[in-house]
């Protein structure tokens, strides 16, 4: 059972991370990365099962329902094991008033709990889950793997999706909260648009079937070794500043990453792990794991285009360096 973020946060949050049933609300930790102790693990607890074989599971409530919010109650695992085990006790409406009934005590009588803060994460998880979606993490290194091309190209739709997602990450309204994980998605939207600039200055006027390709702007009709030279010099450094801004952007994503993990939820994108990246040198493809170092971890790593090409060569990886070759006549 996979969990988005936003619904960890509204099950843990609400219930104020502590068991729900009765005369228990023992205090929980998220998972066994906190400890080694696995009777203090909690455990999301569905109310209607996740099969229709399992407990309550025999229900009319949809399958993609399921794993929301709205069928889950936060548990310790004796508690869990508990109603699971007794059904004909614990029925769906008696687990759903056990966790409403929870839920307002938590509200009414935790002194600890702030129901601004609660709500400030669930939109922070909410804006999460969107922008996992939008840049399609769990197929990063498949759509980026394309721009690693010795032409870099991009999926019709994919680059589509990155437009709507650079301008969907200018119009969000903040929450107060969340500076790290807000300064971090600025980072990304910044490398985000550079790229998608870079990309598209250089792309063919039409598109070749579900992809759009980078233009070989070198091949000139008639024959001029000088013209011929000057452009090809061109296309090489665009070329391995759109391979650079790939990697600085996977850099800038699992940036936004570690911040999640840091502010809002220790889990985020632990099974997948840290994004990687895939790319062509010669007859071969090789997987990259790139990341901001320590001395990068800055509220913004990422310093503007015309800085990147000098500061580049000091990152994890880089295939190009410096500006670009014929800077005066570089944009005809």
């Amino acid at each position: 059972m996979a969990l988005s973020i936003k619904t960890n946060r509204m099950l843990w949050g609400r219930a104020a991370s502590r068991c729900s049933y009765p005369d228990c609300r023992l205090e929980l930790v998220i998972d066994s990365l906190e400890t080694d102790d696995p009777s203090l693990v909690g455990e999301a607890a569905h109310i209607v099962a996740e099969q229709s074989n399992g407990p309550r599971g025999d229900s009319t409530l949809a399958l993609e329902q399921r794993n929301t919010y709205s069928n889950l109650i936060l548990l310790c695992n004796v508690h869990h094991k508990l109603v699971d085990d007794q059904t004909t006790t614990y029925t769906v409406e008696n687990l759903q008033s056990m966790k409403a009934e929870h839920e307002a005590w938590v509200r009414s009588k935790l002194s600890g709990f702030d129901p601004k803060k609660q709500q400030e994460d669930e939109r922070w998880a909410g804006y999460i889950v969107e922008w996992q979606t939008r840049c399609d993490l769990d197929n990063w290194l498949a759509e980026t793997s394309h721009l690693f091309a010795p032409i870099p190209e991009i999926r019709t739709e994919f680059l589509g999706q990155l437009d709507q997602l650079r301008d969907w990450l200018l119009s969000r309204v903040w929450p107060e909260s969340g500076a790290l994980i807000r300064k971090a998605l600025e980072n990304f939207r910044m490398v985000l648009n550079d790229l998608l600039l870079e990309f598209r200055r250089r792309k063919t006027r039409e598109d070749l079937g579900d992809f759009a390709v980078t233009e070989q702007f070198y091949k000139i009709r008639e024959w001029d070794e000088a013209t011929y030279q000057r452009l090809l010099k061109q296309f090489e450094f665009h070329v391995d500043l759109i391979h650079d801004l790939t990697f600085e952007l996977t850099r800038a994503a699992n940036y936004v990453c570690d911040q999640v993990r840091e502010s809002l939820d220790r889990t985020f994108h632990i099974e997948p792990g840290v994004l990687l990246v895939s790319r062509s040198a010669g007859m071969s493809w090789y997987t990259i794991r790139t990341e901001y170092r320590d001395e990068e971890r800055t509220e913004f790593p990422y310093p503007g285009l015309k800085a990147y090409m000098d500061a580049r060569t000091s990152r994890s990886y880089c295939v190009g360096q410096g500006q670009p070759p014929f800077q005066n006549e570089f944009a005809l």
